[in-house]
């Protein structure tokens, strides 16, 4: 029996184990190892333990031959005796303490050995106690300052990112967004950008981070923090400064002169594998790297710009999604990046939802007429299959075909825009479809789609998108992993089954671009992608202002290395229905 671990329980206990390596000074080539490791993991969607079932955990960075055996006892037994034997001996309080905002591993031990922190439990109000009484400034290294830190971080509940819910990348955007336009106002603002996992378009993020070009950064710090909408100031430094927003939103802010916003703007945008495997590259070449440009020998060359900067490393520049601590480095070398996908290559959209499916809000009318509007070549209407189950064979055929009708009819009404008819089309638990094959045959295309009994095991739920996929009549496999960001888990799906049937039946997966869904998984696309298989972006609206979403699906595609190729829904109206079988 196998032991199912989440990528946020390995990683914490990969935590523990590299704060117990580094107090114990082991080499610090594994320490990198296991940092490097942490990082990949930190931004992976894919489950580890997915990964490990299928043999694949070597193509994670960082994990080795050895951390890979001890994944795999992990997983198998439930405990790894080498992690039990490097945490044993320390004080257990210091893992608690960890996991505070600003303490790293040394500092925690230190912590927990001067004030006999051995329980994990109630560790960090013990230490709130003492902190309020004033002992930890009496430490040597620490310090009033260092005393205040630490006790905000606990009565502010200041936990670890990894502890705060993330916010969805359209939220982060809108703040920012906002933010950006109220800086602008400012004369003194020349540039102004988003950083970290914003700029690379992740699906969630945590803390948001902005940069400014300037020659007056003090001036533009204070006007940051002069803001209205501000809730709090946390600190104000010459270069730096950290606001609380909303509810606890952190936003930072950062300056850079010039001359030196490209080397600021790369270093705060990738990821931190990104960032170790330039440095690395970097050192080979007898290179330097930080923020504030390029250090060769006692010379430090500043970067205005990012391509310049890339240039200067003999590199490309590297889109910012991409840029995950994957191969773009070594690809971009080799002058084989991929041509990404853009908004703009976009061509129609075939998951519509209007008011024939009950959770629909916009009319057949409002939707067609706002494709149109938007500039699309053409759309489907793909709303939710009527209930055999309910109403009968009977009078769902009679509701597909008034809605035949209306299409067609809707159709002939708009000259520049092409509209077709499919259903999204439940599989159910039994691995049936939720509509009878003479209806479905009548139809431009289907997708089917999960939406019922989604905590199935693994071979259960594998069965059932694998029935779907061999199924001569569908077309595309709808929001395929079943997730909602910060809200439900995907499901439980062998994905190397499940991506072989999809290549092996010439079907397409969609990325659906619902900001609380984008799903397919960017990792799973690449994946995906690397095996041939096609891709549809849409925006599974329900109302007219859902058709505005395509954008997020498309930085999905990106991040998971997809040319326009690659996304069927670029294509003219006559390839798309080619893709279909169709004329």
């Amino acid at each position: 029996m196998s032991h199912r671990f989440s990528n946020k329980e390995v990683v914490a206990l990969l935590k523990e184990v590299l704060a117990a390596m580094e107090i114990k000074g082991a080499n610090r080539f594994r320490i990198r190892a296991y940092q490097n490791a942490i990082a990949s993991m930190d931004n992976l969607t894919q489950s580890v333990y997915d990964l490990w079932q299928n043999n694949r955990l070597d193509e994670i960075p960082g994990v080795g031959g050895g951390l890979s055996q001890h994944l795999t006892d992990l997983f198998e037994k439930g405990s790894v005796k080498e992690f039990d034997r490097v945490r044993k001996a320390l004080p257990q309080g210091m893992f608690s303490l960890i996991t505070l905002r600003g303490v790293g591993a040394k500092k925690a031990y230190k912590l927990a050995k001067a004030f006999d922190l051995d329980e994990r439990k109630g560790a960090l109000e013990k230490l709130k106690k003492i902190a309020e009484s004033g002992q930890i400034r009496e430490l040597e290294g620490f310090g009033e300052k260092s005393e205040k830190d630490i006790l905000d971080a606990i009565k502010d509940v200041k936990i670890s990112k990894s502890e705060r819910k993330r916010l969805l990348l359209i939220q982060a955007e809108r703040v920012a967004e906002e933010f950006m336009a109220y800086m602008l106002e400012n004369e003194l603002v020349k540039e102004i950008h988003p950083l970290g996992s914003l700029r690379r378009r992740s699906e969630t993020v945590g803390d948001i981070d902005m940069s400014v070009s300037t020659e007056k950064s003090e001036e533009v710090l204070g006007y940051f923090v002069a803001n209205p909408k501000i809730r709090e100031v946390v600190s104000k430094g010459d270069r730096m400064s950290t606001v609380l927003y909303g509810d606890d939103m952190q936003i930072d802010l950062l300056t850079s002169d010039p001359d030196s916003y490209g080397s600021l703007l790369q270093h705060f945008t990738g990821s931190k594998q990104h960032n170790i495997l330039l440095r690395t590259y970097a050192l080979e070449k007898g290179l330097s790297l930080s923020q504030y440009g390029v250090k060769k020998g006692k010379e430090l060359v500043k970067f205005a710009n990012e391509k310049e900067f890339y240039k200067y490393l003999g590199l490309p520049w590297i889109p910012p999604e991409l840029r995950e601590g994957k191969d773009e480095i070594e690809l971009a070398l080799k002058g084989e990046l991929p041509v990404l996908v853009e908004l703009s290559d976009v061509k129609g959209d075939v998951h519509i939802h209007t008011t024939a499916s009950s959770d629909g809000l916009s009319t057949l009318e409002e939707m067609v007429s706002t494709a149109w509007e938007i500039g699309h070549e053409y759309i489907g209407i793909s709303d939710h299959n009527p209930s055999v189950a309910s109403r009968g064979v009977g009078e769902v055929r009679k509701l597909v075909e008034k809605q035949a009708k209306a299409v067609r009819q809707i159709d002939k009404k708009y000259d520049d825009i092409k509209v077709l008819l499919g259903y999204e089309v439940s599989i159910l638990a039994d691995s049936t479809l939720a509509m009878p094959d003479d209806l479905l045959e009548k139809l431009d295309y289907v997708i089917a789609s999960i939406h019922s009994s989604l905590d199935h095991p693994r071979e259960k739920i594998t069965k059932r998108l694998v029935a779907a996929i061999r199924h001569p009549l569908v077309n595309i496999i709808g929001h395929p992993s079943g997730r909602l960001l910060n809200e439900r888990p995907a499901c439980d799906i062998d994905w190397k089954v499940v991506l072989e049937e999809i290549k092996k039946h010439n079907k397409i997966l969609e990325i659906n671009a619902q900001p609380n869904r984008l799903d397919l998984p960017y990792d799973l696309v690449k994946e995906a992608k690397e095996m041939g298989i096609k891709f549809v972006v849409n925006t599974d609206a329900h109302e007219v202002e859902g058709l505005g979403l395509m954008k997020y699906g498309v930085d999905v595609a990106r991040r998971g290395w997809c040319e326009k190729k690659d996304v069927v829904n670029t294509y003219s109206l006559e390839d798309f229905l080619g893709v279909l079988g169709k004329k």
